[in-house]
């Protein structure tokens, strides 16, 4: 009985040495970068001063609400990605 306490006891001090110590130092050496900034979003391509359905249509839907937030209109957020398009242009006009 006194064996198997024993080989129980080496095998716990072994855990602890050996399985502590690798996930200390690989979680102490990685560092992971900070995230870059997200990208303005730009509508108007050709830079005319006016955006288009079509130019409107390259965005995400994402992107779209981000372009509508920057220019205080309000849509929808429930609708299809056409029908916030048609919002935003004819907001825009």
């Amino acid at each position: 009985m006194e064996y198997v306490i024993a080989i129980a006891v080496v095998l716990v001090v072994l855990y602890v040495v050996f399985g502590r110590g690798d996930s200390s130092s690989s979680t102490s050496s990685v560092s992971t970068p900070a995230p870059a900034p997200a990208p303005e979003v730009v509508a108007d391509k050709n830079n005319n001063g006016i955006t288009s359905k079509a130019e409107l249509k390259t965005l995400t839907k994402v992107q779209l609400f981000e372009f509508a937030e920057k220019r205080s209109l309000k849509i929808k957020k429930s609708g299809t990605k056409a029908q916030v398009i048609n919002e935003i242009h004819s907001q825009l006009k």
